[in-house]
């Protein structure tokens, strides 16, 4: 019968043996970032040239059913009328966005029948499209974002996504896990979001009085955008505030596909905005992404565009923490771009 082990040593006397193993996959870690780097800046050399080719390659990083599923028809949709207003009406809509998923919102549309743009306003992590709305009177650090969108008499739609705080809302999720989960069978949270708000685009382009389309959000909201930008080109002007950075800097796990690294990082999401107009926006008290990788992030693309020009886009660092940006200026350049059709 073999003994009982009588050895004994205490928590101590290993710690270096899991340190040095740490270190080791640190190393690795920052060795394989670096060779991915340099391919993505071979990869990303055509992408003004061939942007139909990257934005299919960007299709299948992020997985079904942005590939592989085809649709014939518009979204069910359930509209429900909430308020009349001065000078719009408030709706709650309900898109069927795949078969048993239903993405809901709130519409915000102009008391006209004149063609109108519509602007996509996207919340952030623990939001809510009736927080950005100011249904709950506050608003916090959106900064009357929605509002600051209609006041110049465009309609507006709020999408919620993924993203609200369980506990706050009483309704539990989990974004990781049903991420991850999509993931093991070749999809993402973010493939199916962007899908459903490229469903509701078709739904208010051929059924609503709407001339164009922008989008603006904060945070998460940002991630979105930038995104969305990136892939529909419906989307003609949009600014992506508190989000844009360096995404090793930031491994968030729904913010992750295999390989990503080698393709994608958010400088070249950004370029395939071009031609059309993009604002990116970062506080520079920001207390979640620190604005100097976003700037670092920033001199990359002014790197990419050296042949096109960066007449198209506009960063800036704003006097402000994680929140939407106070100034007008941004507004209402976007809305300039949505009227003119610049």
């Amino acid at each position: 019968m073999i003994g009982k082990l009588s050895y004994r040593e205490s928590i101590e006397d290993s710690a270096q043996y899991k340190k040095d193993y740490m270190n080791g996959l640190e190393a690795l870690v920052r060795a394989r970032q670096a060779e991915a780097a340099q391919k993505r800046e071979e990869y990303a050399k055509g992408i003004f040239s061939e942007q139909d080719r990257y934005r299919q390659d960007f299709k299948k990083m992020l997985g079904w059913p942005l590939v592989d599923c085809e649709v014939s028809s518009l979204p069910g949709v359930k509209k429900t009328k909430l308020s009349e207003e001065k000078g719009y009406t408030v709706y709650r809509m309900q898109f069927e966005i795949l078969d048993g998923v239903v993405m809901t919102g709130l519409y915000f549309r102009m008391s006209t029948d004149e063609k109108k743009p519509l602007v996509l306003v996207q919340h952030g992590g623990n939001g809510t499209p009736e927080l950005v709305s100011g249904v709950y009177d506050s608003t916090g650090n959106y900064n009357q974002m929605l509002q600051r969108v209609i006041d110049h008499g465009v309609h507006a739609f709020a999408p919620q996504l993924l993203l609200w705080h369980p506990e706050r809302y009483g309704v539990p999720q989990s974004r990781v896990s049903i991420d991850a989960r999509l993931k093991r069978v070749g999809s993402s949270i973010t493939a199916v979001e962007l899908f459903g708000l490229t469903r509701i685009l078709d739904y208010f382009e051929a059924v609503e009085n709407v001339s164009s389309f922008g989008m603006v959000g904060l945070s998460y909201g940002g991630f979105y955008t930038l995104f969305f930008s990136a892939l529909d080109t419906r989307i003609r002007s949009a600014i992506s505030c508190s989000f844009f950075n360096e995404r090793d800097r930031y491994p968030w796990s729904d913010w992750t596909w295999f390989r990503s690294a080698e393709q994608f990082d958010d400088a070249e999401i950004a370029c395939m905005v071009y031609p059309r107009r993009l604002c990116i926006e970062i506080g520079t008290k920001d207390e979640l992404f620190d604005v100097s990788h976003g700037i670092r992030s920033y001199e990359k693309i002014k790197n990419l565009c050296k042949d096109v020009g960066l007449d198209w886009i506009s960063f800036i660092a704003f006097d402000g923490t994680h929140e939407f940006y106070k100034d007008e200026r941004p507004v209402e350049e976007l809305m300039k771009h949505l009227f003119s059709g610049i």
